[in-house]
């Protein structure tokens, strides 16, 4: 046995819970959990929240608290000729006028877009 199946089949077996059928047999089935919403699974089976992700717009007429990020999330494009604007799990703080391909009643919808060539693109 190698030491390092171990962990893996102790937290598979974690992961599993019997329940007794009309047969009085054990039967085995994987735990189900639900995702919340802006909650990621990684392949290991942990869970991750992404919600402190998350850039929510400031109130009308209420200040920013200090140090709070106000704009979306920007990263650069280095193999594109263009950069990227996404919020996660909610829309773009800024204004979207409009996006290519998108109906002007979902454009408060965008959370993620990029501009190129004078058009925008959403991503999501």
């Amino acid at each position: 046995m190698r030491i390092s199946s171990f962990p893996s089949a102790f937290l598979l077996g974690l992961a599993v819970h019997t329940t007794v059928n009309a047969n009085g047999l054990e039967d085995k089935k994987p735990k189900e959990r639900v995702l919340e919403p802006c909650t990621i699974a990684s392949g290991t089976g942990s869970f991750y929240d992404l919600t402190s992700l998350s850039i929510k717009p400031t109130e009308e007429g209420k200040k920013p608290a200090k140090n709070a990020k106000t704009d979306s999330w920007h990263a650069k494009g280095y193999d594109y000729k263009s950069n990227f604007t996404l919020n996660v799990c909610a829309p773009v703080v800024e204004e979207v006028k409009e996006a290519y391909g998108i109906p002007s009643d979902h454009l408060k919808n965008v959370s993620a877009y990029y501009d190129y060539e004078g058009l925008t693109y959403s991503l999501g």
